[in-house]
């Protein structure tokens, strides 16, 4: 067994992202259902009151309506640690729910709130090294977040949006290997489940230029979480005791073709090399993302809207850091998506789609070779939405 590999694999990084890899690291793609089979493309087309989570300025957009969303994630993993007989596999199957609630309170203000969810973990029936006696891995990290939001429409074409977010965080960490003051290997303690909470903001601006084009843009800071129990003194002490989201931007642009065919594409800045922890060089040396979304919306008749989309990203986790990520194989940054809407009634829509990632294996190289990482996973995306 590689030391060194446990010593920049083991330390720090317990992330199995299985509940979020279709997504940006575990960011998922879009927590709109509709958006989330185009790819992703929100920021200037707007579909359901989970809009908060990418442009809160979509808000005004809406109406008055409520929306549920559930996207069932479905993923496998294989891998080799520190040496690439010492491999591992494992799969998982869990929801992401998200949803919202817009509320038209007069002709330029709308009131409205998303909620949407990040989360990762894993649950190994064996230890990350054999034969010394550690105990089996067990780790979970996840975020709620419920984005509360004012939209303005300063003019009937030009909407502004701001979101104040409050958010949940539990940590859990079990049988991490970490290299001792001797030089041997030892496991990090564990302190359950720790809970945190977490306050951020988004703003974001909607134009309709015209009645086939528009704009969008959205920026938040990084959301900071508070210190989380216990694991803060040893785990997270590197990031000074807490672990938060990074800061996003983003721009988009949909265009109306016809009046049925819109096409829409966003482009998105994920900084996670400005997050500690993440950015540990000697851990997760997680880079920040580029990404690109594009995708189209049919309305193929009064009672169908069709939809596809794909999403590119740059990569978050690089070859030489396969180590710190065996915990987190968060690796697949292209994605494909479809799906329709079923108008039910001029007053309910059901919507059903399907991202799918597209497979890959990263060899890691330098200090992380002997540790590679292959992914593959999906999501069944579910959604319904009511207008009131």
């Amino acid at each position: 067994m590689n030391i060194k590999a446990m010593q920049a694999g083991g330390v720090l990084f317990f992330f199995a992202c299985p509940l979020a890899q279709a997504m940006n690291f575990n960011i998922p793609t879009s927590s709109s259902i509709e958006s989330a089979q185009m790819g992703g493309a929100s920021l200037a087309f707007p579909q359901s009151a989970a809009i908060a989570s990418d442009n809160p300025a979509g808000m005004s957009e809406l109406g008055n309506r409520i929306d549920g969303g559930l996207q069932l994630f479905f993923g496998s993993f294989r891998a080799s640690f520190g040496n690439e007989n010492n491999r591992d596999d494992f799969k998982v199957r869990a929801p992401i729910p998200s949803g919202g609630i817009s509320y038209q309170l007069d002709e330029r203000t709308a009131l409205g709130l998303s909620m949407y969810s990040i989360g990762s973990g894993s649950d190994y029936s064996h230890a990350a090294v054999p034969g010394m006696g550690f105990p089996a891995v067990k780790t979970k990290i996840a975020y709620v977040n419920f984005a509360p939001t004012l939209a303005y429409k300063v003019t009937p074409d030009l909407s502004l949006g701001l979101s104040a977010l409050v958010g949940v965080q539990q940590v859990q960490a079990r049988g991490l290997v970490v290299p001792q003051a001797d030089g041997s290997l030892g496991v990090s303690p564990t302190h359950g489940i720790a809970t945190s909470t977490g306050l951020g903001w988004r703003a974001g601006v909607l134009w309709k230029v015209d009645s086939r084009f528009s704009l969008g843009a959205a920026y938040s800071p990084k959301m900071r979480f508070s210190d989380a129990d216990g694991y803060k003194d040893d785990l997270l002490a590197i990031a000074g005791g807490h672990l938060d989201l990074p800061e996003q931007y983003g721009v988009g642009v949909a265009v109306r073709l016809t009046p049925a065919l819109t096409v829409a594409a966003d482009y998105l800045r994920i900084e996670w090399a400005e997050v500690g922890f993440f950015n540990n060089p000697d851990g997760a040396g997680m880079n920040s993302q580029d990404v690109w979304r594009v995708g189209m919306s049919w309305e193929a008749s009064t009672a169908w809207t069709l939809r596809a989309g794909l999403k590119r990203a740059t990569a978050a986790v690089d070859a030489q850091h396969t180590n710190a990520n065996y915990f987190s194989p968060g690796i697949l940054n292209n994605s494909v998506s479809a799906g329709f809407t079923y108008h039910l009634s001029p007053a309910t829509d059901l919507s059903l789609g399907y991202e799918y990632e597209i497979p890959e294996t990263l060899r890691g190289k330098g200090p992380s070779s002997g540790t590679n990482i292959g992914a593959h996973y999906s999501s069944v995306l579910l959604g319904l939405g009511m207008r009131y």
